[in-house]
């Protein structure tokens, strides 16, 4: 049994073109299994903090893609020659210059804590409440080699609040020497071709 398994492992790893674990951890993920929750006790954290940066996603896109309060972002695109569907490719987003909007969103889906975690969200200095890290920023979600969302880098493009360009701080989802961005769109090309062009 556990040689058949190694053998139809082999082969879907062939089929797909991936490195063995993220093979097993893509078959693990359509069985519903999870694999990580049995190996770190620390997993069920980790989940929360996908869960909230996921919904954070989300929410920027959304206001991307708003008629009216993602206009000024999706002008700023066409400026710069980006295509909606490059846009929606990558998976870009806005946020407006409101301090609390992603606070409130992810309050009302009880990951306020998590996307502290995440970076997404901090503790005010005074009084009570979190505070948006992300404010009039064009954002830029920064993906796993498997496509899933683990941080953003934001340009500000509204207000003066802090620098030009500011990017998600580390977390268990994020590890920055260890993310290549672009990654996930280019893989299946880079497998085929058994090359790549790196740029800054």
């Amino acid at each position: 049994e556990r040689v058949a398994t190694t053998i139809l492992l082999a082969g879907v790893q062939r089929l797909l073109g991936k490195t063995f674990v993220d093979t097993v951890r893509d078959l693990a993920r359509e069985a519903g299994v999870d694999l990580e929750a049995a190996i770190d006790p620390g997993m069920k954290e980790r989940s929360q903090i996908k869960d909230a940066t996921d919904a954070a996603a989300e929410f920027f896109k959304g206001l991307l893609w708003d008629a009216n309060v993602g206009a000024k972002a999706r002008a700023y695109l066409l400026t710069r020659g980006v295509t909606e569907d490059v846009a929606r490719q990558f998976g870009l987003g806005w946020t407006q210059a409101e301090w609390t909007g992603l606070a409130d969103h992810l309050r009302e889906r009880g990951l306020l804590s998590f996307g502290e975690k995440a970076g997404l969200v901090a503790p005010r200095s005074r009084g009570d409440g979190y505070y948006d890290m992300f404010r009039g920023r064009l954002i830029i979600p920064i993906r796993s080699p498997e496509g899933r969302t683990i941080a953003f880098g934001g340009r500000l493009l509204e207000g003066e609040d802090g620098p030009k360009y500011l990017n998600s701080r580390e977390s268990k989802l994020y590890n920055k020497s260890e993310t290549l961005y672009g990654l996930d769109v280019a893989r299946e090309e880079i497998r085929k071709k058994k090359s790549a062009v790196l740029c800054e």
